[in-house]
């Protein structure tokens, strides 16, 4: 059996008409006399091979095939939409939009902040923001799922081509504790104190642990979260005291914490990642740039 031959204009009234419930609504929208609409609805009936819409008191109503039929062309005429608004924004040099792919500890509280600043620049550009381990963003721009990951990559990967940062570390206080007198936090400084640490396998923890245990430093107690955010509130509600990176230790500002130097110098470096041998769009150029400029302000140290 052959297969039904639609013509667009067809399939468009029969849409119109199920959307509006009558013929006159539909032939409003398509600006054309009700005839029209009418004769493209039997020519679509015959091309089908089932009937659409059956008589009830002076009204259309839906037959049970068409209102099937109809969730099929509601669905591709989303594609189609999707298609156009695809074709717009290349046009428009958007290239899609921009998709992000990062890490918890930048996605969850610095990038939004990027965002905002970005935002206003490009006001119908569409973004996504999405947070991964670092595999797993890596995995995303590989992939080309993404246009711009944000990851902490141990070794170079020939796969992807990256800009990389460093995060420094800051010991991050209450705005009373005795320390916030101090130019300058040392190791041995955290004798005796309430420490804020990650997880025994977080590797910044690791670094700490080993020098603490060569150094014979012992804090008094510790508690252990999984998120920089997670320790820079506890800090805030002067639970404790805490090693973090600059983006982290000002998440609730500096009004309520004092931030200074930690040394010696635990920070990690984390890189802006793009496919390698891959045009970047002009969306993902200016976030970039939005990006740098950001991170400049953030992780300046007074």
């Amino acid at each position: 059996m052959l297969s039904p031959h639609l013509r667009d204009r067809q399939v468009l009234a029969f849409k119109h008409v199920m959307e509006c419930g009558t013929v006159s609504g539909a032939a409003r929208r398509m600006l054309i006399a009700q005839p029209g609409v009418t004769r493209l609805l039997k020519q679509l009936e015959h091309d089908v091979g089932f009937m659409l819409f059956e008589r009830v008191r002076g009204r259309l109503v839906p037959t049970p095939e068409a209102r099937i039929f109809y969730r099929e062309v509601a669905r591709v005429w989303i594609g189609i939409e999707h298609l156009r608004d695809t074709a717009r924004r290349i046009r428009e040099r958007e290239v899609g939009g921009l998709r992000i792919s990062a890490i918890p500890l930048l996605g969850m509280t610095f990038l939004p902040d990027v965002l905002a600043d970005f935002a206003p620049m490009h006001p119908d550009a569409r973004v996504e923001l999405a947070t991964f381990r670092s595999e797993q963003v890596v995995e995303e721009v590989i992939t080309q799922r993404c246009d711009l990951g944000v990851a902490i990559v141990a070794d170079n990967d020939d796969r992807v081509a990256g800009e990389t940062f460093r995060l420094d570390s800051l010991c991050v206080m209450p705005a009373n504790h005795p320390l916030a007198n101090h130019e300058r936090i040392h190791l041995a400084d955290l004798a005796g104190e309430t420490l804020i640490c990650f997880e025994t396998h977080d590797p910044l923890r690791i670094t700490l642990d080993r020098l603490l245990e060569d150094t014979g430093v012992r804090p008094r107690r510790r508690l252990e979260v999984s998120l920089a955010l997670q320790a820079s509130r506890l800090v805030s509600r002067e639970v404790g005291i805490a090693i973090l990176d600059p983006v982290s230790a000002r998440v609730f500002g500096e009004t309520t914490l004092a931030l200074r130097p930690f040394e010696p110098n635990l920070g990690e470096e984390f890189a802006l990642l793009t496919p390698r041998n891959q045009p970047i769009s002009r969306l993902t150029q200016d976030f970039i740039m939005t990006f740098r400029e950001r991170f400049a302000r953030v992780t300046a140290i007074p």
